[in-house]
């Protein structure tokens, strides 16, 4: 199932590698594509060192604008037919 990027608000945390336990779908959810697009651009763009030295405060701000580029990157792709 694809998700747009605006329907990235689900709190349930994100099980990368494995399966959903049975009766734990309340809780958790398998990765979307803006999931997997924003994991891949804080890799290529934010060392560990960076990442460590930011507070929560200034990460989610940097989060935040990241969002937004990620977000356009794929309207962007979608509208070239990447």
């Amino acid at each position: 199932m694809t998700m747009k990027p605006e329907d990235s608000q689900d709190k349930r945390s994100v099980v990368w590698m494995g399966k959903i336990p049975l009766g734990e779908e309340d809780k958790y959810r398998y990765p979307t594509e803006f999931d997997t697009q924003m994991m891949l651009y804080e890799s290529k763009v934010l060392t560990e060192e960076e990442h460590d030295a930011m507070s929560e405060k200034e990460f989610s701000q940097w989060q935040k604008k990241a969002e937004e580029i990620v977000k356009e990157q794929m309207r962007e792709s979608e509208w070239y037919g990447m």
